[in-house]
Order: structure tokens, then sequence, then C-alpha cells
């Protein structure tokens, strides 16, 4: 019977890679089977070989040759691995031979940042001692950033140059749990600066050196009672002039006025700081300006600018005119209605001589003033504030007026948002205080020239 001609594949893995071992009998070169075919090309045959010497799947030729060139790249790369290791090796003994002095980290360090953060309290203008210099001092409770300055954490007493914008001197006062709170700075009449510390240390502020001065043990050395020693130290309300509120170490309230050396038990001093009786030689007439306040009993009354002229006890002890308000005179203590006898006044009798006020006048009749405040009230110079009108929103202004009329000489508008605290004068102009880290410039016309802000 003539055969056919067909492709002829392994029954056990249909490779059809075989070799032809006799007539019509075959073996797979893939799986190594054995087959024959039959006359009719019908039935085939097979043989399955296992065949434990070879691998099936890498027993052809180009497998094998695969098998080696894979062999032949992957130690060749281990050979150059190896050999720059080695070579590393060699040259980094050779530099450390030659620079035994040059170390190296495997981990780069990260630098700490540098600096710190403050919170700022108590801002004071004054001069330099001496000089017409305006200095700017202010207590800042500084957390440094490094974790290596922790140590320099706390409360500082720091001065700045505000033109030249820069730090002058710093002095810790105290470890990071003090506060603002902690220290007090006033301003007393023989023009120097004094601070207390905790309510334990007195200390005079040099204006020429710009450090702190122990004053404590001066000041009260000059009184006998005082030697037992002092225990807390206070000041006096600010218009009872340059006094210290003392508690002596056996338990003993004075109040001590130590440009004057005068010494007063609780009674004594209530009668020292009122009335023209009272007043120490030396007594000056002075001239203030105070705003008046908002009335209880006349509260549609407008608020007035007040020139009032008083006896000002020097260093000593007083009650300086403030807080002053339209309100009822009755013509004494007791219980009142409307329906008894009143006058409409701001200084009755009493408090005029209590306060030692010789006369007042209204500088300004005409104005309207809403939320004013005095900044500056020195030798002739009467600066003031207010809002522009009642809205809650309305933005701050700063005027000059002329002592003497009442009338404006210049108005600046405030930045927004800011409310000055207080101004100094210098030749060159103004500074004024907004809040406890920025100052703004003002020439002698009252235009803004800059400002100096703290970071």
């Amino acid at each position: 019977m003539a055969k056919q001609i067909k492709v002829i594949k392994c029954p056990q893995c249909g490779s059809t890679d075989k070799t032809e071992i006799k007539p019509d009998f075959y073996r797979c070169n893939s799986c190594q089977t054995e087959y024959f075919l039959d006359d009719d090309d019908v039935t085939i045959n097979y043989n399955h070989n296992y065949n434990h010497n070879n691998n099936p799947a890498f027993g052809n030729d180009a497998s094998k040759k695969a098998i080696k060139v894979v062999a032949i790249v992957f130690g060749v790369i281990m050979l150059l691995v190896i050999l720059i290791n080695i070579l590393s090796a060699v040259f980094s003994s050779s530099n450390s031979s030659n620079s035994p002095a040059q170390t190296y980290s495997v981990t780069e360090r990260v630098p700490e940042e540098q600096g710190f953060s403050a919170s700022r309290y108590n801002p004071q203008l004054f001069h330099k001692s001496g000089t017409d210099q305006p200095l700017f001092m202010v207590l800042e409770s500084r957390r440094y950033r490094a974790s290596s300055e922790e140590k320099d954490n706390g409360l500082y007493l720091v001065v700045y140059d505000p033109l030249a914008k820069k730090e002058l001197a710093a002095q810790k006062v105290g470890d990071d749990n003090f506060s603002g709170s902690n220290v007090s700075i006033r301003s007393f009449n023989d023009g120097n600066m004094y601070v207390i510390i905790d309510k334990t240390t007195l200390y005079q502020f040099d204006k020429e050196r710009l450090k702190l001065v122990e004053a404590g043990k001066k000041f009260f050395s000059a009184k006998q009672e005082l030697q037992i020693g002092v225990a807390t130290v206070e000041f006096v309300y600010s218009d009872n002039g340059d006094g210290l509120v003392l508690l002596s170490n056996d338990g003993k309230k004075f109040y001590y006025y130590p440009l004057v050396q005068k010494l007063y038990k609780e009674d004594d001093y209530y009668d020292a700081r009122r009335g023209f009786s009272n007043l120490l030689p030396g007594a000056q007439e002075k001239t203030i300006h105070v705003f008046t306040r908002q009335s209880s009993d006349y509260p549609e009354d407008k608020l007035m600018l007040l020139k009032i002229r008083y006896k000002d006890n020097g260093s000593g002890p007083k009650d300086v005119p403030d807080n002053i308000s339209w309100r009822k005179d009755y013509g004494g203590s007791g219980i009142f209605t409307d329906r008894d006898p009143y006058r409409k006044v701001l200084f009755d009798s009493y408090m005029k001589a209590s306060e030692r006020v010789i006369d007042w006048k209204d500088l300004t009749p005409q104005r309207l003033y809403f939320s004013p405040e005095v900044l500056l009230d020195e030798g002739g110079t009467l600066i003031i504030s207010f809002k522009a009108n009642a809205a809650p929103n309305s933005a701050y202004k700063m005027q000059k007026i002329n002592s003497s009329t009442g009338t404006p000489e210049w108005t600046a508008d405030l930045p927004k948002d800011q409310k000055f605290k207080s101004v100094l004068n210098y030749k060159s102009g103004y500074i004024a205080v907004a809040d406890s880290d920025e100052l703004f410039f003002y020439d002698n016309k009252g235009i803004q020239t800059g400002n100096f802000k703290l970071d």
C-alpha cells in the first residue's frame, strides 16, 4: 500500500525533533521516546524510555551551549566584583596611612537648627544715658531650638538699638519657668529705671553699660527698721510715685520711698500721699494732660482732654489725678437718690484737696474723641491716639497737639489693626511702640519713615 506523507510527531511530547534508528523506527530527541510506524500509517507504537543519565530539559546541544554562556558571563561578573572590592580596600588603606588625622563617618550628621523663639513683654523706650540715642528694652522669654542650647532657655532682659535694628545687650534674669509677670519695671523721678525680679530683688538698670546693678542693699541700709532684712519687694501703684511696698523678714509691712528715704506704715502712708499739708520740701507745680473716662452717672457725656495743674510731691508719696469722670456730688457720704440735691462735678472739694489739684480746663472743648489715650506728655510735647469714629473696627490715628492752644499740629494714620502703647521723641522724630515686638518711626512732621519688627 502506498504511504501518505505526514508530519511525524512524538506521541509522548509532540516534538518533531527525532532521529531515525532504522526504517520506520524513531527516537525523540526531546524526551528519548522510541516509536515506529505501521504500514498503513494508522498506528504509532512507542517505547517511552526514561534515561536517568540525561536531563530531558537540557539534553540538546543548543541548551548546553546556552548554559555555558550564562555560566561564563556570571563568572566574569563575580570576578569583576571581587577585583573592585580588592582595589577599593587597597586605596582606602593607602589614604588612611597617608592622612592619619582624616576620619570618615558612614552616617552624615544633620546640623541642629539654630536661633530661638521668643515671647515678649513689658516694652520700654528710653534714651541712653547722657545722649539723645533712643533704645528699646523688652523682656524676652526665649526657647532655643538646638538641644545643645536648652540650658540657655529662660527669661532675658534685652536691649535693642531700634535705629540700627540690632541687639545691644541681653541679660538672663530667670530660668524657663519664669514669665513676664515675674519682672516689674518702673521709671523713677531721678531718671533711672528700676527692676524687681520675682518680688525678692531690686535692681537699678544702668543706662550706660546696659545691665542690671543690685540696688536693694544700698536703699534698705538707710533705714534701721529694714536691717533685719526684706522678704518681698514690689512697686506701689504708678499713680502713687516712686515708692516700694516692703515686707520685712519679721513680717512687718512698710511703704518706702528710697529717693527721699521716707518709710511709712499703712495708716501714715494713706495720709502722706494726700493733701497739701503733707507735701515734702521741694514740691513743685506740674501740668499733666488726662482724658476723662466714661461716666456711669452721665454715660452720654463726651470724653474730654483735660489740662490739669497740681502740686507734685517729687519722689515722695502722691495721688496723681487719673480715672476722672463726671459724677453726682451729693455733698457728703451716705445713701442718696435722684430726688436728693446734687451737683455735676469732675472734682469735688475733697478730691481737689486730696489729689492736690490747683485747677483744670478742657483743652479741646469742640473735639469728640473715641477710645483716646495720651501717648507722650513730656517737656511740652503732647501726643495722643484715638479712633477715627465710633465704629468698633475703626482704625487709630496719632496726633500731636499744641499743649497751649489745643490745636492739632499733625495727624498720622496708624497701620491697620495697630494701637500704640507709648511714644519717645528724639532729634529725628518719634518712635512708637505698637506690639511688644514692633516699633514704628515718624519724622517731626508725623510722616512714617519706617518700622522695626523683631524676629
